[in-house]
Formats: C-alpha cells, structure tokens, sequence
C-alpha cells in the first residue's frame, strides 16, 4: 500500500499540541501560549482546517483561547492546558506504536 501524502488527526493534534509546548519552552519570560497564526504556520495548516481543529480541542479541553490587544490590533493566543500536556504524551506514544507497528508491515 502507498504511503499517504496526508497526515492522520492524531498526528496534526500532537503537531498542535507540540507548537504550543516548544513556544512555552522557548519563551520562558513571557506569557504563556503561542500566538494563533504562528501556530497555524508552524503545524503547515491552512486556516480554515486548523480553526476546526483548534475548536475541537477547546471542546476536548486539551488548548485554550483568548485575544490580547496588540497595539490598536487584537491577536488570538492558543495555551495549551494540564489536560493538554497528558494528552500530548498520550498522542505521541500513540503515533510511536502506530508507526512501529506499519514498520513491521513493510
């Protein structure tokens, strides 16, 4: 079988989840979270895909959202919560197992 040129949900949810973690790790004196479309840059999204999935993760209470003023401008900052932090291990053990166990298909 042909490997697909498209990613699974699970793998753009940890893709998410790690753009929010690495911004939090990179920017330890400022705030929390990482701003909307850096995120959406980051995880290679278009917008109208990653709005659909950023709001089901704030359904599923893994991310949060709020606006900031920026100047005259208002942005989107995306944190990403305790229940989000599990969530990421959980993905990325998950996605390790599905990715050995297609290895040993091949």
């Amino acid at each position: 079988m042909a490997p697909s040129k498209y990613r699974s949900t699970n793998m753009i949810i940890q893709k998410i989840l790690e753009g929010i973690l690495r911004a939090d790790i990179n920017h330890t004196l400022i705030k929390k979270g990482i701003i909307k479309s850096h995120l959406i840059k980051y995880c290679a999204l278009k917008a109208s895909t990653a709005e659909k999935y950023l709001l089901k993760m704030i359904n599923a209470g893994y991310i949060i959202s709020h606006d900031e003023s920026w100047g005259e401008r208002k942005i989107s900052i995306v944190e990403i919560t305790n229940k989000g932090k599990e969530r990421y291990k959980w993905f990325v053990m998950l996605n390790l197992e599905l990715e050995e166990s297609k290895n040993k298909e091949d």
